[in-house]
């Protein structure tokens, strides 16, 4: 008798399901065995920006841009420019969530040029910024800086004190 993918998966996780319902909680979570994943600082980047630019209304928020204009990153054996030209598009949900998707190019000290593609999303809290996490992603070349291509990061946004900038860490997930 054949049965479909479809048949079996769902079999399998009624009995799953059920399973987990008779376990008590305090012997599930955390599962004994499994450590969580950690992090280092990979790259820090100080990103100047223009002010930001209303698109308006929407299907889905307000949306906006924010221009890049420059700046500068370090990190563990990598450092050089944040270049001019990109941009951090916006939408501000009715939630009062902001999603952020920049797309921008940074210039090491070598000359390889490293496209960044981070998005995330910014939440409010008194005022300012209570939560901001971003998961960037990295198109390097090939050779020295092509372990970007291969890392999973995750990213934190803050406003830079002297203003017209952004401090942004991305620490890599281990």
């Amino acid at each position: 008798m054949r049965y479909s993918k479809s048949v079996v998966f769902a079999t399998w996780l009624s009995l799953t399901t059920a399973a987990l319902a008779q376990d008590d909680a305090g012997k599930r979570w955390p599962v004994p065995g499994i450590t969580p994943p950690g992090t280092e600082l990979a790259v820090e980047l100080f990103v100047a920006i223009s002010p930001a630019v209303t698109v308006g209304a929407s299907d889905h928020g307000t949306r906006r841009f924010i221009p890049i204009t420059g700046g500068r990153f370090t990190g563990n054996g990598i450092k050089g420019e944040v270049m001019s030209g990109g941009a951090d598009w916006q939408l501000s949900r009715a939630d009062g969530v902001t999603e952020v998707n920049a797309l921008y190019s940074i210039k090491t000290d070598d000359g390889a040029v490293i496209v960044v593609d981070n998005q995330g999303i910014i939440v409010p809290a008194n005022g300012g910024i209570g939560y901001a996490r971003t998961n960037p992603r990295f198109h390097a070349p090939q050779g020295k800086y092509e372990w970007l291509n291969k890392t999973l990061f995750v990213g934190t946004i803050s406003p830079a004190t002297q203003g017209g900038a952004v401090i942004i860490r991305v620490f890599k997930v281990l």
